[in-house]
């Protein structure tokens, strides 16, 4: 609207640039340049907004895959316990909030059909060196714990520290099942998910680095394929093996 009426002003400042240029020729000229000025800058003002603008950045589809196939483990396995499911992030200086947003949003819209499962986020308190490193320490993890009320699952995106499996509870009915994205690959996780303290490990897949790779397209099973691995007490050791031979 504000285009239109800039166009329409401009228009009329030309043609009066020309009716005037008769009487007084550098007064009318001035006008003249000036109206087709303002048409110039009004239609590249137009060009850059509705042709040369870049879309908004969607979620990131391959980020979504790990929360997609979690939350289809926790609605098969822990989806008839009703109750918080905790999400437990690294601090803001290793994973910001968008990342957040990406892996809470699609998580979050997996279980929205399940009544009784609601989703909170927790960022765990780690240093910032240790945190880039994946090497967030056991009390963290702790910490959380202990800090927030009780949670029907635990979904880790922050990887597990080694001894993980020290202060989480032997596989019992009713116990809080645990889930864990591993980005950095390592094999922290095995000994719990062994013993069935972690239910599933989502890792990279070997040779895939996954702040490089392209996002993928196609069906969702496929593109979690082609980036992921996903290990559960029964594959946890062929899991473990290809990772440790990368």
């Amino acid at each position: 609207m504000i285009v239109h009426l800039v166009l329409g002003l401009s228009a009329a400042l030309v043609a009066a640039g020309f009716a005037v240029r008769r009487r007084a020729f550098i007064a009318g000229q001035g006008m003249i340049v000036a109206g087709c000025a303002a048409c110039a800058g009004c239609m590249i003002w137009q060009l850059r907004q509705n042709v040369l603008a870049l879309p908004a950045k969607g979620p990131d589809r391959n980020q979504a895959l790990v929360s997609y196939f979690l939350a289809g483990q926790v609605l098969r396995e822990a989806g008839g316990r009703p109750g918080p499911i905790a999400l437990l992030f690294p601090p803001e200086t290793v994973m910001d909030a968008e990342t957040v947003g990406t892996f809470s949003g699609t998580f979050s819209r997996v279980l929205r059909g399940a009544s009784g499962l609601q989703t909170r986020t927790i960022a765990l308190d780690a240093p910032p060196r240790a945190a880039r490193s994946g090497d967030i320490p056991l009390a963290a993890f702790q910490q959380a714990i202990s800090n927030a009320a009780p949670a029907a699952a635990y979904i880790s995106f922050a990887g597990v520290p080694a001894g993980i499996d020290s202060i989480l509870a032997a596989p019992e009915p009713g116990r809080p099942k645990w889930y864990v994205f591993d980005p950095w690959g390592t094999t922290n996780w095995l000994a719990a998910l062994r013993k069935g303290s972690i239910q599933a490990v989502i890792v990279p897949r070997p040779g895939v680095r996954l702040e490089l790779a392209p996002e993928e397209s196609g069906e969702p099973q496929e593109a979690f394929r082609r980036l992921y691995l996903m290990a559960t007490p029964a594959t946890a050791d062929r899991i473990a093996g290809e990772l440790r031979t990368k």
